[in-house]
């Protein structure tokens, strides 16, 4: 007698299997969530670049109106996908009238993360020139990093950072200035008045004309807010004095400082000028072993080395301080109606700066 045929069971988690099989949209459909989301990125940021590059060519033509010609022998963007980068080679800056001068460099690469396209941090290839059109006169600045950030909206900047390693400027082939490290911040004043900042800024191993120079070099830094700046356009120094005095510009300076040589200078203070373009203010200086210091400073090629010889006497008619915790001279010098005095002790008049 045959016995009837076995069931056949199924293979373990066929229905499992099975039901796979029937929905292939959940294999499928996260794949064309990342395919649609890759192609809409790649829309987006093309989308971003073109226009990055209409505002970049409406900024230079605004900039053009002020004076300020910028000019690339060849600007590239790219950066896809999480970036823009402009690179600019030969970048040109011409400032037009009186006095025209013209700014150049190697090359320069500009970066903005896509999503804080207003924050552009550049690095800037040396050297660069700084030539004045009418003379012919030529600086010449070098470095090994030369680092700026940029911070604005609306087409305005708001702040401005500048770092730079092994910096030399020079004219004629002599260099006339250099530091192991600069640093400059500018930044718009919060809930200020329009055309205040706040600046600081400072150079570690600076030192000047490079004929003689013997010292290691001085470190220096200072902090202060500025009121009253007039906008950034070419013009004539005493225009652009004229501008910040109807305004009431001030200067306040918070902290300043330079050292070398086991000696120091802090300053301290707020100046100005009156109506008749004459200085006007109290700047407080603090030396701690002026002897030192001045030394330092001639020896770096930053003051002639006969103004040594004055240290002496400068720390006899100092008033008695403290600096950096330290014995200091101090010097506090008024400058009221054209007239400029250490304290009560009369020093002199002084003119107009303009």
């Amino acid at each position: 007698m045959s016995l009837p045929d076995a069931p056949i069971e199924p293979p373990p988690h066929a229905s499992e299997t099975t039901r796979r099989g029937s929905r292939p949209w959940l294999i499928a459909l996260p794949a064309a969530v990342i395919v649609l989301a890759a192609i809409g990125w790649t829309g987006a940021w093309y989308y971003a670049s073109a226009r990055a590059t209409a505002e970049i060519d409406a900024w230079i033509a605004a900039e053009a109106g002020k004076g300020r010609a910028w000019n690339c022998a060849d600007r590239q963007l790219g950066g896809f996908p999480f970036r823009f980068e402009l690179i600019c080679t030969a970048p040109t800056l011409s400032f037009a009238g009186t006095g025209e001068w013209k700014a150049s460099a190697a090359r320069a690469h500009a970066v903005a993360q896509v999503w804080n396209p207003q924050h552009i941090i550049a690095e800037f290839e040396g050297p660069a020139r700084l030539t004045e059109v009418a003379t012919g006169r030529e600086l010449v600045a070098n470095w090994s990093l030369l680092q700026v950030s940029g911070v604005g909206s609306g087409g305005e900047l708001d702040r401005l950072s500048w770092v730079s390693n092994d910096y030399t400027l020079a004219e004629s082939g002599t260099t006339v200035f250099s530091a192991r490290h600069t640093e400059l911040h500018i930044r718009r004043t919060p809930d200020a008045a329009p055309g205040t900042f706040d600046i600081a800024g400072g150079a570690k191993g600076a030192t000047g004309v490079a004929t003689g120079v013997t010292g290691a070099g001085v470190d220096s830094e200072f902090e202060a807010t500025v009121s009253g700046i007039p906008a950034f356009r070419p013009m004539p120094l005493n225009e652009r004095l004229q501008l910040w005095q109807a305004a009431g510009g001030r200067v306040k300076l918070l902290e300043a400082s330079v050292s070398g040589g086991g000696g120091a200078l802090g300053a301290t203070g707020e100046i100005g000028l009156d109506a008749a373009r004459r200085p006007d203010g109290v700047i407080n200086l603090s030396l701690a072993n002026a002897p030192a210091l001045m030394k330092s400073l001639a020896g770096a090629g930053l003051m002639p080395e006969f103004l040594v010889n004055l240290a002496p006497a400068m720390m006899a008619v100092g008033m008695p301080g403290t600096l950096n915790g330290g014995p200091a001279n101090m010097f506090p010098f008024v400058f009221r109606d054209g007239r400029v005095a250490l304290g009560v002790l009369p020093l002199g008049k002084i003119g107009p700066l303009y």
